[in-house]
């Protein structure tokens, strides 16, 4: 797509949700959170690996929010815990 096209597609959808750098960068930190709990490893090493991954996303997540970053995306639209 060239410099034209996305001059079109914003003004024909300017509500189009573009998220700044620093929503961008919360999401790929709950990204890369989410990636490491899904891994579950089919050996004691890779689980052991893979748990160190999720405490390393978790840390990094962690201290962005700590630091006045944005919550990710997904937590931005959470209605809460199932009923």
């Amino acid at each position: 797509m060239n410099t034209a096209e996305h001059t079109t597609i914003r003004r024909l959808y300017p509500r189009v949700h573009r998220p700044d750098p620093v929503t961008e960068a919360a999401d790929a930190l709950y990204d890369r959170l989410s990636e490491a709990l899904r891994e579950r490893g089919r050996t004691l090493t890779d689980r052991s690996r893979n748990q160190q991954a999720a405490d390393d996303a978790f840390t990094a997540l962690d201290e962005h929010l700590r630091a006045g970053g944005r919550l990710p995306t997904p937590w931005k639209t959470a209605t809460g815990p199932p009923r």
